[in-house]
């Protein structure tokens, strides 16, 4: 258990709940400190939403002007209380849309305090969890493993494509190579013949 926020003392909220308090088309979130209706977030300065949680928490009890005094502001702030009050109030019931003179959630009693009227529904929410992304750090160095990993695939198909070929054009080479030496042993034989007959010849001849 612990204090909820917002709540006058003696007000608690269970661990790991959001304490909300709902009243007509309004809800109040003390954990969070926000006001929404339907559903949407409305603006509210702290010491307004503290205000209304205080009233809200309190509804059909009349809070004096005194109380408010020690809990917002505490008795060793020196502002003008009468001024600070006014001037929450009047932020609270616009946003609220509320009428000072036909009030539907804050009724002023002159010179004593304010009562809230409508009535209030405390209800706890689990708190979500909260949301873990990756850093992007985290995803560079997997999109560059990522590429790494098709290179070197691409790599190796290409290798295994390309190996055949390279065999094919060694065994060319192997072929040319003999095909050239055929053709020079042909000739060897050709120039021993001539010199040959060149050699009969002359012997005839002496």
């Amino acid at each position: 258990m612990r204090p909820a926020k917002g709540a006058p003392s003696g007000s608690f909220a269970l661990e790991g709940m959001y304490q909300l308090l709902r009243f007509g088309v309004f809800e109040l979130n003390l954990d969070l400190d926000e006001l929404r209706k339907n559903g949407t977030v409305l603006k509210l300065s702290p010491q307004p939403f503290k205000l209304l949680a205080m009233l809200a928490s309190r509804s059909g009890q009349v809070v004096t002007r005194d109380e408010i005094q020690a809990s917002l502001w505490g008795s060793d702030t020196f502002i003008d209380f009468e001024q600070g009050v006014n001037k929450c109030i009047k932020q609270i019931r616009a946003a609220l849309g509320d009428n000072a003179d036909n009030p539907l959630y804050i009724e002023t009693l002159p010179r004593h305090g304010y009562r809230f009227l409508a009535p209030v529904r405390t209800k706890f929410i689990p708190v979500p969890p909260p949301q873990v992304k990756e850093a992007s750090s985290g995803l560079i160095a997997n999109v560059a493993g990522e590429v790494r990993a098709r290179v070197q695939s691409s790599a190796a198909t290409s290798s295994a494509a390309l190996s055949p070929r390279a065999g094919a054009s060694s065994e060319g080479v192997s072929a040319a190579g003999e095909r050239k030496l055929s053709k020079t042993t042909i000739w060897l034989l050709v120039g021993v013949v001539l010199l040959l007959a060149v050699g009969a010849i002359l012997l005839l001849r002496s």
